[in-house]
């Protein structure tokens, strides 16, 4: 059956792909502001400017645990169209957060609830899609 789960979740697939390249941008960001900002590895510490990179990586990663479990119970249980629809924000919201807290860490709070908001609805949707299949 070739093609089976791709053709099935195509588009999660998509939103899943999207949402790991954000997550690869923001770790190409840090390794850039170790380059310019003289930073060497291990050590996190440096300019203001370099800190904030690292926290949008590492924030993205936290953020991302929650997302993509939810985002595929969600389209098991919604199926792959309401969840690339409601996931699609995800990665829109993570870019949004990086490039405003890049500037300025007070100025992330828009992004950060762009892409909060789908997560939270994707669990509840999850959890509510598998109860309506259990009753």
């Amino acid at each position: 059956m070739a093609g089976g789960i791709a053709q099935a979740f195509a588009w999660t697939g998509l939103v899943t792909l999207a949402a790991l390249f954000v997550y690869f941008w923001s770790a190409l960001m840090v390794g850039r502001g170790r380059g310019v900002y003289k930073v060497p590895a291990p050590s996190m510490d440096g300019p203001p400017e370099f800190l904030r990179a690292v926290r949008v990586q590492i924030n993205t990663l936290e953020q991302i645990v929650l997302f993509l479990p939810a985002l595929w119970l969600f389209a098991a249980a919604w199926g792959d169209m309401a969840a690339a629809l409601v996931g699609v924000f995800w990665p829109v919201g993570r870019i949004l957060y990086a490039l405003a807290y890049y500037r300025d860490a007070k100025k992330r709070g828009p992004g950060f609830l762009i892409a909060m908001l789908p997560t939270l609805v994707l669990l509840l949707g999850a959890l509510a899609g598998f109860v309506r299949v259990l009753l």
